[in-house]
């Protein structure tokens, strides 16, 4: 059961009952959840009229508390009804632009202070000991990306970072799948949204297109002109015979030029893969964000896996609740 809360100048309303055709979206491309509803408007005598305008907050609250936090960016009126667009605190963290300077620090430091800077409340920073120094002049989305890439680019690892409520979390993506367990009713017996019997037909693509199976790893020369001061090359022969050659020259800061073979042979495990994603309906369920990991078992594509969520967009209409997601290999 849901509950939707106005925040409207310093005065807070239930406005659940008012709400109809909710939705909400979110990917590991773009850091947010994007949340939609309509809502009443209308000048009839027995009809409350919400007069929700942009900048107002929502809060969407689940069984277990605060799910989603979001501030109105955006309204459109037809009658009978008001339409409104809201995003999480992510928001903040694409329309800013600053300019701030690292010496020296880990990154797990950077995002504290990056996020200090902007005034979001860091919920829980993973370790991550990768060196920063540098000076960043752009949006603060892009730093956060940076900074993380930074820690891959070091580690081989994968990260992520989101928001929770009105916090920020920065984490290793799970590589081991959660259960997404459903109950229709009390007396109906539970069971997981996942399993084969459960979700919808799916659609599955595989792609050599963004495949990257050699890697130049280079240090540039301080003179205009001049080959690279250091480089390094990782290659796998086996993808390269079978798929051909697929080269990236990737280039590495002056003061790593110690790690360069690390970081190159973590750059090619990482873009060394064969693309596959999978596009599939379930039952909706709140654990289902990017990053998560669903055991996806389909006879009819064959498939028998563990995928990551890559987007999912949620709806509620009624008491229904539906999620449509793109999943993608791990």
């Amino acid at each position: 059961m849901y509950k939707i809360i106005l925040y409207k100048d310093g005065v807070s309303a239930d406005i659940t009952d008012m709400v109809s055709d909710m939705t909400w979206s979110e990917s590991l491309d773009t850091v947010g959840v994007s949340l939609s509803f309509s809502v009443p408007d209308t000048i009839e005598q027995y009809i409350p009229r919400l007069l929700i305008m942009a900048g107002d907050i929502v809060r969407v609250n689940n069984d277990e508390g605060e799910m989603i936090r979001a501030v109105v960016v955006n309204v459109s009126r037809s009658y009978p009804k008001r339409t409104v667009k809201a995003n999480d605190f992510g928001f903040y963290l694409n329309k800013n632009d600053i300019v701030i300077q690292f010496k020296n620090l880990s990154v797990s430091e950077c995002l504290k202070r990056l996020f200090s800077h902007v005034g979001v409340t860091a919920g829980g920073i993973c370790d991550m000991p990768a060196k920063v120094k540098g000076v960043y002049i752009k949006n603060v989305n892009e730093i956060i990306k940076e900074l993380i890439k930074i820690q891959q680019d070091n580690d081989g690892k994968k990260y992520y970072y989101e928001l929770r409520g009105g916090n920020i979390y920065v984490f290793q993506l799970p590589t081991d799948p959660i259960g997404y367990i459903f109950k229709p009713a009390v007396n109906v017996g539970e069971f997981d949204v996942t399993d084969k019997n459960a979700h919808g037909r799916g659609k599955y693509t595989h792609s050599i297109e963004e495949m990257k199976n050699a890697v130049v790893a280079e240090v540039n020369s301080k003179t205009s002109g001049e080959m690279p001061q250091k480089m390094f090359y990782a290659r796998d022969e086996e993808s390269i015979k079978k798929y051909g050659l697929l080269a990236e020259n990737y280039s590495v800061n002056s003061d790593d030029a110690g790690n360069i073979q690390e970081l190159a042979r973590n750059e090619l495990k990482e873009k060394n893969v064969l693309k596959r994603e999978l596009s599939m309906d379930f039952i909706g369920h709140d654990r289902a964000r990017p990053g998560r990991v669903m055991s996806i078992v389909d006879e009819h594509l064959g498939i028998n896996e563990n995928y990551r969520i890559k987007s999912v967009s949620h709806k509620v209409s009624g008491a229904v609740h539906t999620m449509s997601c793109t999943l993608e290999n791990l």
